[in-house]
């Protein structure tokens, strides 16, 4: 979309609430082959990036050897104007130093803004984060403003790029994660609410478009998710609707390669869940445990670890795996940290087993929805179905894995 509007001769400007996301954009509008400058400061770029910042792109503008000469000169009379000398100087001559080195910085400040502007001018796309730097746009305005994973951001954080725009698209999946919003009166006020969300509640279809072929996933790893929350209306590109890890250069032909999904109950096993100590975040030490052993048997099978990753809905159980794991390429991480990532195999660790069928912010049906669309070719849950069962939505996904054949008990597993 942003590639026909260019062709078209039109302005765009590109936006994502965080950084990750609009180094996404960012290096596929780069590998478009597309004239873009990346606005923010470098240190919150990608270092692959860097070449593509504004500030990179200033330093190699041919008004920057100009610039860089005058602030020597600069900086020269204002040390000599500093200086104290046996000789009298000539009455008046430092103030006189010291005004012509203002002017020059004033000349600077000039010549840095022309070299600023001529980059944005000149630039198919700008790229920045939502909370852009209006400072260095002016008062420009733009054809096409996009905004990705919009569904991340408060409706307030839109309001910036939203305001340059003719012509306005929103991206994102509102079936997904929501925007961070720490203060809970905050939330209860609505502002949780993603203005990408609240605009499909208000004209729903009338201004909605889906796409609805995906290109990640195996049929029976989508299928969960696109009944739960997409009407069934998704579909499988032929070239992954089937796909298995044994497919894989070096990958053996095994049951745990040929299965697309697979889930592991932990119901009776006594794998409690605990409080971290000193902390307030939850932890399931066996069930841990058999993620490693996961991880190893994928490993065993060929598979490499960068191509797996494991989400933990909880910091504690997070920390423990990455402290723990055999391969510090396998990506560990939280729900929300894996957020528009995917890998060949995904192993979810629901953590949650008690008594009393507490399962916290398990019940978030958008962030289980992230989750389990992770994965390519493997997703494996483990969980403790006597906990998490009495919460619909997972009631449902338990009887969906059943159907499919993927339901198996820890005391299938060696060594349980």
């Amino acid at each position: 979309m942003i590639c026909q509007a260019i062709a078209k001769g039109q302005k765009v400007l590109a936006c994502a609430p965080s950084n990750t996301a609009v180094d996404n954009l960012l290096e596929k509008l780069v590998d478009a082959r597309q004239k873009v400058v990346r606005l923010g400061h470098p240190a919150r770029v990608s270092t692959r990036l860097h070449d593509y910042t504004l500030d990179a792109q200033v330093a190699r503008h041919e008004l920057t050897t100009l610039i860089r000469e005058m602030q020597r000169e600069a900086d020269g009379l204002f040390r000599q104007a500093g200086k104290f000398t046996r000789a009298k100087p000539v009455h008046g001559a430092k103030r006189e130093m010291r005004q012509e080195a203002k002017r020059l910085k004033t000349d600077i400040r000039m010549l840095e803004q022309q070299a600023i502007d001529s980059i944005i001018d000149n630039a198919d796309v700008v790229c920045a984060t939502t909370t852009l730097d209006e400072s260095l746009l002016g008062d420009r305005r733009f054809d096409l403003v996009v905004i990705d994973e919009a569904c991340q951001s408060t409706e307030p954080g839109c309001w910036m790029p939203v305001l340059r725009a003719d012509r306005l698209v929103l991206a994102g999946d509102h079936c997904q994660l929501p925007p961070t919003v720490l203060s809970k009166q905050a939330a209860k006020e609505g502002l949780e609410v993603s203005l990408l969300e609240r605009l499909v509640g208000l004209y729903g279809d009338r201004i909605t478009r889906r796409l609805d072929v995906q290109y990640r996933m195996h049929d029976q790893i989508m299928n969960f998710s696109s009944e739960q929350f997409y009407e069934g209306s998704l579909r499988s590109h032929d070239s992954v609707s089937g796909h298995l890890l044994s497919e894989l250069e070096h990958v053996d032909e095994l049951l745990l390669t040929i299965e697309p999904v697979t889930f592991i109950d932990s119901a009776g096993a006594g794998w409690d869940e605990e409080l971290e100590p000193d902390g307030l975040s939850k932890r399931n030490l066996q069930e841990a445990d058999l993620v490693l052993r996961k991880i190893t048997e994928l490993q065993a099978a060929g598979l490499r670890g960068r191509d797996i990753a494991v989400i933990a809905p909880y910091a504690a159980q997070v920390r423990w795996l990455r402290q723990n794991s055999p391969d510090e390429r396998v990506e560990i991480d939280t729900v929300d940290g894996f957020q528009g990532r995917e890998k060949e195999a995904v192993i979810i660790s629901l953590v949650r087993s008690n008594a009393d069928g507490e399962i916290g912010f398990l019940s978030d049906a958008r962030r289980m929805n992230v989750a389990l669309t992770r994965a390519r070719r493997k997703l494996i849950v483990i969980g403790d179905s006597a906990t998490v069962g009495g919460n619909d939505f997972f009631a449902a996904l338990l009887e969906y894995f059943e159907s499919i054949g993927a339901y198996h008990t820890v005391w299938e597993e060696h060594g349980t």
